[in-house]
């Protein structure tokens, strides 16, 4: 015979079951809430702290002006200066002697002579490939045209209507000819 009354006990087993489906899936969204809280929180630091630094190297941005120096050259562009009659003194700017020669610049450009003079630096790596460039590492003092060129340590060029007339190397001749 059959038993029409239904087991207490197992009742209660589907309702503890049923109790206990339920806490899993509460924890789980409990899990997933923290992680989220944990993962804005974080997020949130991180910005904070941009935001933080941002400001301070906003402080310090200061927009300068830039400035052209029209007195340095390119050897390229040695020949084809807008004056008639010029200098150009030609020198590495990483030479032991490099403060004498700029000193010598100064004083010339200081006593306003008629000659403009202009600077070409060696160092440059668009200069590079003049000086010195010879057979035998000597300059070509003989140069015309600028792929003729084969610079020493020290030259003062004299330009006169788009050509090189004089060719100087010695630093005592320059010294006279910037006097």
């Amino acid at each position: 015979m059959k038993n029409n009354k239904k087991n207490p006990l197992i009742k209660d087993q589907k309702r503890i079951k049923s109790i206990s489906v339920g806490s899993e899936d509460e924890n789980e969204i409990r899990k997933f809430i923290i992680i989220v809280v944990v993962i804005i929180v974080l997020v949130g630091i991180v910005y904070a702290i941009t935001e933080l630094t941002k400001k301070d190297t906003k402080n310090n941005d200061e927009v300068v002006a830039g400035e052209i120096d029209y007195n340095t050259l390119s050897i390229g562009m040695l020949l084809n200066r807008p004056e008639k009659e010029y200098y150009v003194i030609i020198y590495d700017s990483e030479n032991p002697d490099a403060i004498l020669y700029s000193a010598m610049i100064n004083k010339y450009d200081a006593k306003g002579n008629k000659l403009k003079l202009y600077y070409c630096d060696l160092g440059n790596a668009l200069n590079s490939k003049y000086y010195n460039v010879g057979n035998d590492n000597k300059s070509n003092s003989k140069a015309e045209k600028i792929n003729e060129l084969d610079l020493g340590d020290l030259t003062l060029i004299k330009v006169k209507d788009g050509k090189i007339t004089k060719y100087v190397e010695n630093i005592d001749e320059i010294k006279e000819l910037l006097k």
